[in-house]
């Protein structure tokens, strides 16, 4: 794999008590934000009624439109375990298949 001129996105799978590593791996998926909400950006209103940061709605947002075909993600899960590093292939998409996570 190489890296040269590509950004290198870090993503976490959940945390030790939500751990969604098994589904990203096995459907070779990036799951962000709460599937509740819907998809971005139809989501953001929801989002901010129901007290989300604006850190975290931008941390969103730039996921949803600034992560491009052929970036590098590193998929974690907490702050010390690296479980996988993927390349983007193709741009956001909302599924509802995983609409329950």
């Amino acid at each position: 794999m190489t890296i040269d001129g590509k950004k290198i996105w870090q993503q976490a799978a959940g945390d030790k008590d939500r751990n969604y590593s098994e589904l990203c791996l096995k459907w070779d998926v990036i799951l962000n934000g709460p599937a509740y909400a819907g998809a971005w950006p139809e989501c953001k209103s929801i989002l901010k009624d129901n007290g989300w940061s604006s850190k975290k709605i931008t941390d969103l947002r730039r996921f949803c439109e600034d992560i491009q075909d052929g970036d590098i993600i590193v998929l974690r899960l907490g702050t010390t375990d690296v479980l996988g590093v993927g390349e983007v292939v193709g741009g956001y998409g909302w599924l509802d298949e995983f609409g329950d996570v």
